[in-house]
């Protein structure tokens, strides 16, 4: 099988690119004979490696529909998008359309992993989503949560959305090779080594509401004098556009003013893997104070999760889903938004209850035990083998290396497809892909 994933790529610094990476390097595992190719969204010219074999300047009005035609000029037999607002040209990224429109009159089924889900969006927005996922084979988000509001919402039949959580890299929870850590972020690590860390990392931008705990600061310091936090990660390249580095700058002098420049360090690189690995497995309690509750999926959450962080975060959709589960011992504490005394009080508290600590650090782990890029990868790899042709007959989907596809002469109309069984031989789930409208067929 030949797919395309259409999304932002490195060297691209966005979570979305770090995402669409690990995935291709994930199915290349769990499907050693696909080929996936990259589409890569670029604005900036940037050089990529051989899987990226074309690439889509998103601000190019006109570049969306020969790029759609490319891919199903070599032979793909499904795209794959990564969605997010804000990639994608035109109002609210409308540009995408074009593109899929292109891909549905040529029979080329799509698949699109929704990053971000909003319970009330704008109209345009909503208008876009409605438009992309109504023609899209197969629908993912990463959590139940996140199913269950892009189904209320209406941008999404509940028979065509699943729900695959997001990877974390292997070598989280791995010894790291020191040659594998560049000398500055050595340097940074050693300098809090001892400490009791806490720690952000990711690009640096106003929604992150890092401001918010650095003015927690002096009352955890109050607390913990023994306590250091690291921010570690580079400016947003979209924020160094519109606005330079007046946010980093901002936040220094927040510290500086608060009398914790001392406590608070600030490390402004890009992490690598490895890199992020080092970090995390220092860090006691990782934070996410992020400024948006509409919020359905964060990397940055998911990876120091699966590292054993314990975590304080915002009360955004999936810090709910992730860190407080119903079923188990919490992995951290929930937060209201924009308020540094509540987020002193539950770091503090934390930090001073090690039965707490050590409990919701053992629950992380669990939790990420199941979310290993091998795993995901593989459930990904069953989920886009069903959307791309129709499996013939009732036989179990044992392995994404195991698949049997046969391809349909009919490219339109009213496909079925099945996906991973049950234990009992059921369908885990399936879809029915509508018939295009004539207005979207090729003339003849």
């Amino acid at each position: 099988m030949h797919i395309v994933l259409l999304s932002t790529y490195p060297p691209r610094r966005c979570g979305l690119a770090t995402f669409a990476a690990d995935l291709r390097a994930a199915l290349a595992a769990s499907a050693p004979r696909w080929r996936v190719d990259v589409c890569a969204i670029d604005r900036d010219g940037l050089a990529y490696g051989p899987e990226v074999t074309s690439v889509l300047d998103q601000d190019d009005p006109d570049g969306y529909r020969p790029a759609a035609r490319a891919v199903a000029a070599s032979g793909a037999d499904l795209v794959v998008i990564q969605h997010e607002f804000g990639i994608f040209g035109g109002p609210d990224g409308g540009y995408l359309l074009d593109f899929t429109d292109e891909l549905t009159a040529l029979g080329v089924p799509y698949v699109v992993t929704l990053h971000t889900v909003l319970a009330a969006p704008a109209a345009g927005q909503a208008g876009v989503l409605a438009s992309l996922c109504r023609r899209a084979a197969q629908v993912t988000v990463f959590t139940g949560t996140a199913r269950a509001v892009a189904t209320r919402s209406g941008a999404v039949d509940p028979d065509r959305v699943s729900v695959v959580p997001h990877g974390v890299p292997s070598e989280l929870g791995r010894a790291v090779d020191p040659a594998a850590v560049r000398p500055a972020v050595a340097q940074a690590l050693a300098e809090v080594a001892g400490y009791r860390v806490l720690s952000t990392f990711g690009l640096l931008r106003s929604g992150k509401g890092l401001e918010t705990v650095i003015a927690a600061m002096p009352e955890v310091v109050s607390r913990h004098p023994d306590v250091r936090y690291l921010v570690a990660g580079a400016t947003h390249p979209e924020v160094i556009r519109a606005s330079g580095e007046s946010y980093r700058t901002g936040l220094v002098r927040l510290a500086h003013d608060l009398g914790v420049a001392e406590q608070v360090r600030f490390l402004d690189t890009f992490l690598t893997e490895p890199e992020l690995a080092a970090l995390l497995a220092g860090t006691e309690v990782h934070l996410t104070p992020y400024r948006s509750p509409e919020q359905t999926c964060s990397g940055v959450l998911t990876f120091a999760l699966a590292a054993g962080c314990a975590v304080v975060s915002t009360s955004y959709r999936y810090a709910v889903d992730l860190v407080t589960p119903p079923d188990g011992p919490a992995r951290g504490a929930l937060v209201p938004f924009d308020d540094p005394a509540a987020f002193a009080t539950a770091v503090g508290d934390l930090l001073a209850d090690p039965e707490r600590l050590a409990a919701a650090r053992a629950s992380a782990r669990r939790l990420g035990a199941g979310l290993s890029w091998p795993v995901v990868g593989a459930r990904f790899a069953e989920v886009f083998a069903a959307a791309a042709v129709p499996v013939t007959g009732p036989a179990r989907v044992r392995s994404a290396g195991q698949i049997r596809l046969t391809r349909l002469p009919a490219r339109v109309g009213d496909l079925r497809a099945a996906g991973a069984m049950t234990a009992g031989g059921e369908p885990a789930w399936s879809y029915r892909r509508p018939p295009p409208d004539p207005a979207e067929l090729p003339a003849a």
